[in-house]
């Protein structure tokens, strides 16, 4: 899976859990691998680098986008990757702005969220 063929899948409504899952299957398939040779942690930090680039790529090329937003808002809600935050906080209108944004200076240090605006 590539960011156009998850993009595409975020359009038509995939979560970006979804995505995640189905990019970590990919993997596991990829690499042979049964279903008793593994964890949780198996290729967790492939997939959570996948998705660190993946929000990226999404805030840049498909700000504004209603359906982007939204995965990213409830993407947020289970990552605590500041790509995403950032990618959401600099590109989209959510409601709940201000806690998100309050939450997220708390997680990530000032320089990282000072372009952040209340809107």
């Amino acid at each position: 899976m590539n960011h156009k063929a998850a993009t595409k899948e975020v359009l038509q409504g995939a979560s970006l859990a979804q995505i995640a899952a189905e990019f970590r299957e990919n993997l596991l398939r990829d690499f042979g691998f049964r279903d008793e040779e593994t964890t949780a942690d198996t290729f967790a930090n492939e997939v959570a680098s996948f998705m660190r680039g993946f929000a990226r790529h999404l805030g840049d090329r498909h700000a504004g986008d209603a359906r982007v937003g939204y995965a990213l808002q409830q993407w947020i809600l289970k990552s605590d990757h500041y790509e995403a935050w950032d990618a959401l906080l600099s590109g989209f209108d959510v409601d709940g702005r201000e806690v998100l944004i309050r939450r997220g200076r708390v997680m990530f240090p000032g320089p990282m969220t000072a372009h952040w605006d209340d809107r």
